[in-house]
Formats: C-alpha cells, structure tokens, sequence
C-alpha cells in the first residue's frame, strides 16, 4: 500500500469582497489523478483523516478525495496557529462535520481551560479539487464547488428546485441549455452551502428553499426557522472553470 502524498499546493481561496468576511478563510488543492485499477492509498500519514471512515472506503477516488480534503484543512489550521494533530474530525448525527480536540492532553498542551476555541469548518471536494474554510468567529458556514464545464441532465432540476424557482431554469434551459446547465450548477452550489450552514446538509430538502436572486435565504425545517447569507463566484482553477457557493448562518428561531 503506497502512502498518500500531495498532489499540489494548498492554495488561498478567495471570498467575494462582496461578503464583507474577515473571519472566514477558504482555501483550495488538487485531488491529483485518479487510476481506478490501483490500490486504496495508506492514509494513516494524513492528519485529521479519520481511520474509522477510511475503513468503508471502497474506491481510491473516496480516499484520494478525503485525504486531499483533510489535508488542506489541516494546512490552513497550520497557518492560523493550531497543530491539526492535536484535533480530530468527528461528524454528528447529520453528518456535519467538526473539530474537537483529539484528547485531554492536546488540550492541556493547548492552554487548557484558557484553550483557544476551535473554528466551525466546512469541506468539499469536486472533480478534481478539494476545499475546506473555517468560520474563526464559529459561526455557521457552508462552502460548494462544482465544474461549470461538465454536463448535466435537465432532469436534475426537479430534484433540486420548485415553483418559480424551477419554471426559470426551465425557461433558461430551453433558450440555451449550456447556459441553463450552468445555472443550474451555479444553484446547486449556493444550495449546497447553505444546507451545510444550515448544519443538516440533505436533511433539508433542496426543493424546499430558493435562492433565485438571493443574497438572503429563508428556510424552515423540522419547526425552525433559518435565515443565511448567501453568495455565488467564478473560479478558474487548474484551468477549469468552477462555480462556488458559500453561506453564512444568520440566526435559527
């Protein structure tokens, strides 16, 4: 079993000046190429990498994905003053994913009580890029990457949309379908990031919220009420074009 190197640099992803975020840093890498005939890679090297997930991994596309994902969060924890081996990744019940420290004495070594509190984190990965961003001032952040060059069946867009919201991807898609898919992309990702600020990720149901013209979406799910920011950009990365979403929890009542 060959241990996992980098493919590439983790690199500065930067946010929309339109975001006004001095708190939240996001930053990208390549996964590197994917040969399905060979051997999952040995990942015990790669910090925060959790063994247990590692373990139900049946292809090297998951584990190459996960490493590279785990890898550039932990470089990006490097870079604001944490040891990314005295945390852990661990998921709750919606499988969002948080940092806690990896034991009693990594927080002893920390400070203690007088420890540092650990940023909310988001990760994703997408044909051939993984991201990761943390939200230093912990609040609720959501970030989504997909190719804008990569196509996609009209019928994804009853299974993320409705109302007037699917009646315009609709009508885009019949005008021109490279442009409708591309919108349809730039949808889902907004969408993405915001179930994942939300903290439920599919548990809230695409479908059931818009962002059509939104910098500010509302939603409701399970007797609570949610109101997040959200954004959209263009990236070109490794001379692909990708659309990125990204959302911020506002407040829950």
């Amino acid at each position: 079993m060959v241990d996992w190197q980098p493919a590439g640099l983790v690199s500065p992803l930067p946010l929309p000046e339109a975001c006004g975020l001095d708190d939240v840093i996001a930053v990208w890498m390549p996964v590197g190429p994917i040969n399905l005939d060979e051997s999952l890679p040995n990942l015990s090297n790669v910090p925060l990498v959790d063994a247990f997930e590692v373990s139900t991994f049946g292809t090297p596309k998951r584990a190459l994905e996960h490493a590279s994902a785990r890898y550039a969060l932990a470089t990006l924890l490097r870079d604001i003053g944490f040891d990314p081996f005295d945390l852990r990744v661990v998921r709750d019940e919606h499988r969002k994913p948080n940092l806690v420290w990896r034991d009693h004495e990594a927080r002893v070594r920390a400070g203690g009580p007088l420890s540092p509190a650990l940023p909310e984190i988001t990760l994703g990965h997408s044909n051939g890029i993984s991201i990761a961003a943390v939200s230093l001032n912990r609040s609720l952040i959501g970030l989504d990457a997909e190719p804008l060059d990569l196509p996609r069946p009209r019928n994804l867009l009853t299974m993320m949309t409705s109302g007037e919201e699917l009646q315009y991807l609709e009508q885009l898609w019949e005008i021109d379908a490279r442009v409708g898919m591309q919108e349809a992309t730039r949808t889902w990702v907004v969408k993405e990031a915001v179930q994942k600020a939300c903290g439920l990720g599919m548990h809230v149901p695409p479908q059931t919220f818009t962002v059509l013209n939104c910098d500010e979406v509302v939603l409701s799910h399970d007797g609570h009420g949610y109101r997040l920011e959200a954004y959209h950009w263009r990236e070109l990365l490794d001379g692909r074009p990708f659309a990125f979403g990204f959302s911020r929890l506002i407040e829950v009542v």
